[in-house]
């Protein structure tokens, strides 16, 4: 869509793990070091661990791609795999030839291409994504395949590739035995502020810009940081939503309006990055919980307070009223007393606030009707920002 308004080969911005897309960060460079480490040293278990969206598996496509061809590799992605699937997964990712799909005959299989592969100089690698979703007794399969040893060698390594949750689930005294075998362990940090801004740039020239200014400004850049709170995956969702913007409005140069308007408009693609817990569990009624008074919603959570602030900001941005802003502005002053946390979605709050402010302004300085209010609007109004029916 925007590609060729920009001047941009393809889509800088994509979220598929295109190794061709890796940004070496310090983080991501010192994590490539430890899995190369790993594999070159041969060592039983490595573990990677990152959040959500932090380029986990971008990093592990780059590297596989870049192994020698002595290393046999089988990736598992589908990680909800009880031990005797997880068996046969691993006989079809090596393409090995089993009698039954008895357990016996596709462990002795497996041990079989794993000592054909040692006794011709190569290696067995079983790479596991989305690991932390692994049953307890498939963990133990592996390890179980990590036995097979020639000598002191290791017949075959096995990588597990996770969030965080891996690192919990790796703590469970079932798994101890396993735990003890992983040599080489790194977890992946979101990237810097000052990496943000680098990121930026080397998606947008590995995707073909050659333009002589960059097309985001620092301003839009600090917006993008503060919002995505450095995780990639973010990044490249704000940025490419921000890129359409942009074309559709034809200019050439994304600003930090531009991109609160893009946060302001698809809120899910800033949620994953602040690590909130749901406020509350819907029913069947798929109603959230009475927030009509102020005693109610200092009684909730500070996720529902401030979700209940957003449907009233909601309500009340039509309006244009001197008086909503007035009230809006001590409820999200009360709001930021309560607690420091939540501040992506306080930010956007707040964002709106100078939004609907600044509509306010222009109304009254172009003298429209919206400036003014009807003899029963201020009571109205009051009843309707503190949850009262009308």
């Amino acid at each position: 869509m925007y590609t060729k308004f920009f001047g941009l080969r393809k889509r800088p911005f994509v979220l598929s793990p295109d190794p061709d897309f890796l940004f070496l960060s310090r983080g991501h460079d010192l994590a490539l070091t430890h899995l190369e480490y790993g594999l070159t040293h041969n060592v039983g278990f490595i573990a990677l661990t990152g959040e959500v969206g932090a380029g986990k598996t971008t990093l592990l496509k780059f590297l596989l791609n870049k192994v020698p061809n002595s290393l046999d590799t089988a990736l598992i992605l589908n990680t909800h795999l009880d031990p005797a699937a997880l068996l046969e997964t691993l006989v079809k990712e090596f393409d090995v030839r089993v009698a039954s799909k008895h357990k016996s005959d596709l462990v002795d299989a497996l041990f079989l291409h794993f000592l054909d592969s040692y006794s011709k100089g190569g290696r067995c690698v079983i790479v596991v994504d989305e690991a932390q979703n692994l049953p307890l007794a498939s963990f133990e399969e592996l390890r179980m395949l990590s036995n097979l040893e020639a000598g002191s060698e290791f017949l075959a390594q096995i990588v597990l590739v996770g969030q965080p949750q891996l690192k919990t689930r790796l703590m469970n005294p079932a798994l101890s035995q396993l735990t003890q075998r992983i040599s080489v362990h790194y977890h992946l940090s979101p990237l810097s502020r000052d990496e943000v801004g680098t990121y930026v740039e080397h998606r947008l020239r590995i995707g073909g810009y050659e333009g002589p200014q960059p097309i985001f400004t620092p301003e839009a850049i600090a917006s993008v940081t503060s919002f995505s709170r450095g995780i990639p995956r973010v990044i490249s969702s704000i940025c490419d939503a921000a890129l359409t913007y942009a074309f559709a409005d034809d200019v050439r140069l994304v600003t930090e309006v531009m991109v609160e308007r893009v946060v302001a408009d698809n809120e899910l693609l800033f949620l994953y990055s602040t690590q909130e817990q749901p406020a509350f569990h819907r029913g069947a009624s798929e109603d959230p919980p009475d927030v009509s008074g102020r005693c109610d919603v200092g009684q909730l959570d500070l996720s529902a307070r401030l979700n209940a602030l957003e449907s009233r900001i909601k309500a009340l941005e039509s309006s244009g009223q001197d008086e909503a802003m007035t009230v809006l502005r001590q409820l999200l002053a009360e709001e930021k007393e309560r607690s420091n946390q939540n501040g992506v979605k306080a930010a956007l709050l707040e964002m709106k606030c100078k939004h609907l402010a600044s509509q306010i302004a222009e109304s009254k300085k172009a003298g429209g009707e919206a400036a003014s209010l009807p003899s029963q609007g201020p009571r109205k109004l009051w009843r309707l920002i503190r949850g009262q029916k009308m």
